[in-house]
C-alpha cells in the first residue's frame, strides 16, 4: 500500500509546480503586456503633445501680416503718373451729389453751358462777346486746351478754342481762339471728353457702377482717380442742390467709406 501512494504525491507535486509555473507566466505575459500598452499610449500621447507643440510654435511663427495701406498705395501710383498707361482702363458710371473744386490744365473736346449771369465778360480773341437782351445763354465750344477751373457755383476758363456758338451765333476759325472768362455762374455744365489726373471728390453720396455688373451705393464716402476721361456733368437746373454725373473711363479708382474700401487700378 505504501509504494502505490508515492506516485500519486509524485504527481500531485507536478501538477502544483506545472499550476505556479502556469501562475507566474501568466502573469508575466501580464506585466509585459501591460508595459508594451503604457509605452504606445505614452508614445500617442507624447506625439499627441508634440504636435501640438509643433503647431503652436509654427502659428507663433506666423506673423500676422499687416493691412494694406491704401492711402499710400494709391500716392505711389498718383507718384507714378508716368506708368497710368499701363493700367487697364475701367468703364464707370457715377451719380454724385457734391461738387469737386477743379483746377486742372486740360483738353477738353465740348463745353456746353446754360447760365443767365450776364453780368460776366466772356473774351474772345481780344474782344468782349455781346450777350444784351438776353435773358439765358447756351454756350457751346469746341475743342478747349487751356486752364479750366470749376466748383459746385461757378466756372472760369482761360485758354484756346476752334469755335464758339452763344444762341446758335457761331464764331469759328482757322488759328485758335483765345477766350476767357472768371466765375460764370452756371445753371448746366457739360465737359465732354475731359481728361483729368489725380481726381479728388469730397465726401458725398451717390451711386457707382463699374461696367455691367458691379452697382455700388455711396453714403457719405470720398472717392479719388488716379486717371479719368469722359464726360463730366454737373446740373443746378431743377432743384437748389447740385448734381454731379461722370461716365468714362478711369484708371486707378479709390473709396473710402465707413462700410467698404477698395481699389480698382
Amino acid at each position: 500500500m505504501f509504494n502505490q501512494g508515492a506516485p500519486q504525491g509524485h504527481r500531485s507535486h507536478l501538477r502544483f509546480y506545472i499550476f505556479m509555473v502556469t501562475l507566474v507566466l501568466g502573469g508575466l505575459f501580464f506585466l509585459l503586456y501591460s508595459n508594451e500598452n503604457h509605452d504606445t499610449n505614452n508614445s500617442l500621447i507624447s506625439a499627441i503633445v508634440g504636435y501640438s507643440e509643433n503647431a503652436t510654435q509654427g502659428l507663433g511663427l506666423q506673423e500676422e501680416e499687416p493691412e494694406p495701406d491704401i492711402e499710400q498705395e494709391l500716392n505711389q501710383l498718383v507718384g507714378e503718373g508716368n506708368k497710368v498707361k499701363n493700367y487697364r482702363s475701367i468703364p464707370i458710371s457715377l451719380s454724385f451729389d457734391r461738387i469737386p473744386a477743379l483746377e486742372k490744365n486740360a483738353t477738353v473736346e465740348g463745353v456746353s453751358l446754360e447760365f443767365d449771369d450776364l453780368s460776366t465778360t466772356i473774351t474772345v480773341n481780344g474782344d468782349k462777346l455781346e450777350l444784351k437782351n438776353l435773358k439765358e445763354v447756351t454756350l457751346s465750344i469746341k475743342d478747349f486746351v487751356g486752364k479750366v477751373e470749376v466748383d459746385a457755383s461757378a466756372i472760369s476758363l482761360s485758354g484756346t478754342v476752334k469755335s464758339i456758338e452763344a444762341n446758335d451765333i457761331a464764331f469759328s476759325s482757322e488759328k485758335a481762339l483765345p477766350i476767357s472768362f472768371q466765375g460764370l455762374n452756371y445753371k448746366h455744365l457739360q465737359l465732354l471728353n475731359i481728361e483729368l489726373k489725380d481726381l479728388d471728390l469730397p465726401q458725398g453720396s451717390g451711386e457707382l457702377r463699374v461696367g455691367e455688373k458691379l452697382r455700388y451705393t455711396l453714403e457719405e464716402e470720398e472717392l479719388k482717380m488716379l486717371y479719368f476721361k469722359g464726360a463730366v456733368i454737373i446740373d443746378k437746373k431743377y432743384s437748389n442742390s447740385s448734381t454731379l454725373l461722370m461716365e468714362g473711363e478711369v484708371k486707378g479708382l479709390y473709396d473710402n467709406g465707413d462700410l467698404l474700401t477698395f481699389v480698382l487700378h
